[in-house]
């Protein structure tokens, strides 16, 4: 038995932890020289950002400064950024300069600063990754040398637990700095550093919960980051992770092909930890959950 079935048997807090997250994180302040340091925006107390998706784009995704209202950092796909142009939706057909040869729009991102103390910065894809595995990289910079971290999914036969683990490294393959730990529900992403302590979480708010269960999508997010932890490294994380996945080649090959393999190793050791019903259950809520979500996304986008 791993020693997350072992916390999930004896202490009923962790399962719901486990199920939808810790809605009130121990966040925990760190010294200035530590982590990975994007442009030193830092702050003496627990910050907060807000996270939502644009009316006028479904690829645009703001940041906001919850203190001042002002967006923080705009998402876009390359060369169509919405507060530069007037044609977002890239209807004029203006931006063909900026298409991806061989990839899908998903599979890369520019991410540009609105506010003087966070940088503009790029996400692209490793080339072939077993594990969806995303460059955050300057901006303007090329080669290996402008590669700031690299961010992708844990397999689950190494972190031995059945909710999301995510790995945010130095440049192109350092070392880990950062692991991120999902709840089942995939409400709350918890960023620790390598010290386990928890610098950061990303949790989706309850309008946004109540708006994927009826319509099937709900974009609010909060970000609450740490005192002493650069607020750019964290939003640059953040935008990375929503890459994760979203390669072309990753999703062909390593979901259809190894992840049910992958997931059917470790369907076997929960039932021989004699879990199986407690995996069973959850299973069949998620499932019924999903097919509710999609019916309500299938008729606001029907009927709307």
């Amino acid at each position: 038995m791993t020693a997350e079935m072992q916390h999930l048997a004896n202490d009923p807090n962790f399962v719901v932890q486990f199920a939808i997250g810790d809605p009130i994180p121990n966040l925990v302040p760190q010294p200035k020289d530590s982590g990975i340091r994007m442009s030193g925006a830092y702050f003496d107390k627990t910050k907060r950002y807000v996270m939502k998706k644009a009316h006028m784009s479904r690829e645009d995704v703001r940041i906001f400064d919850v203190e001042t209202g002002h967006v923080v950092m705009v998402s876009h796909h390359p060369g169509k950024n919405p507060y530069e142009k007037l044609d977002p939706l890239g209807l004029g057909n203006s931006d063909a300069q900026h298409a991806v040869a061989g990839g899908e729009w998903e599979s890369a991102t520019d991410v540009t600063s609105r506010h003087h103390s966070m940088p503009s910065f790029k996400i692209r894809p490793k080339s072939l990754s077993r594990h969806g595995r995303q460059f955050i990289k300057s901006i303007s910079g090329q080669g290996t040398n402008s590669v700031i971290m690299n961010i992708a999914k844990k397999s689950k036969l190494s972190t031995q637990s059945m909710r999301p683990h995510f790995e945010v490294g130095r440049g192109e393959d350092g070392t880990e700095e950062y692991v991120i730990v999902a709840d089942m529900m995939e409400r709350t992403f918890t960023i620790k550093n390598n010290k386990d302590e928890i610098v950061a979480q990303v949790a989706k708010t309850t309008k946004a919960m109540i708006q994927t269960a009826v319509f099937g999508s709900g974009s609010e997010s909060t970000i609450d980051i740490a005192p002493g932890v650069d607020c750019s490294t964290i939003l640059a994380i953040v935008y990375g992770l929503g890459q994760v996945g979203c390669h072309f080649i990753k999703d062909a090959v390593g979901n259809f092909a190894l992840d049910p393999l992958k997931d059917s190793l470790i369907g076997g050791a929960i039932n021989t930890a004699g879990l199986g019903g407690l995996a069973s259950s959850y299973t069949k809520v998620s499932n019924q959950g999903q097919k509710i979500a999609k019916m309500g996304k299938f008729l606001n986008d029907t009927y709307k």
